[in-house]
């Protein structure tokens, strides 16, 4: 195997007998599990394996997001793997670039987890707090004097 990060080798088309190395196989494996979570996530079945409400939302949020980066490494895959270069797709630039695109789009969703995700837990907190003193009261102190039972002052009718 030549250097994969030369130049002539990341420009240059995978021979028949070069497309499911065991870095194709990796990178395979991983954007397509990828793409498979992602769509399900984006799809609401993040519910039911993120109970966070407000963490289910950010990663909806960026679900979408990652579905199309998770779809253009596997479109590159296919370009290889059919053995056809239309428009230079079909060098193994495209995968590496998909790696970098994977590792910057990790960054930024830690980042934006990290910086966001206490704000947004607080205000979904304080929006909880708020409806929960808002709600209206059922049979409780109150539904005796609805019902007709004693009252503090006496209604007297003309």
């Amino acid at each position: 195997m030549d250097n994969p990060f030369s130049w002539d080798y990341l420009t240059t088309v995978p021979g028949p007998n070069e497309v499911f190395g065991p870095f194709a196989i990796i990178f395979l494996v991983v954007f397509g599990i990828g793409f498979i979570v992602s769509t399900a996530i984006y799809g609401g079945w993040g519910r039911y394996f993120i109970s966070d409400p407000v963490l289910r939302r950010m990663a909806r949020r960026w679900s979408g997001w990652a579905m199309t980066l998770f779809g253009l490494g596997l479109f590159f895959f296919g370009i290889r793997w059919l053995q056809i270069n239309p428009l230079s797709f079909g060098m193994r630039i495209w995968l590496w670039l998909s790696w970098l695109a994977l590792l910057a789009f990790t960054i930024v969703v830690a980042w934006d987890v990290r910086k966001n995700y206490p704000a947004q837990k607080a205000a979904y907190e304080e929006l909880q707090r708020k409806e929960r003193y808002l709600r209206p009261a059922t049979a409780g102190a109150g539904a005796a004097s609805r019902a007709g039972g004693t009252s503090a002052a006496p209604v007297t009718g003309p």
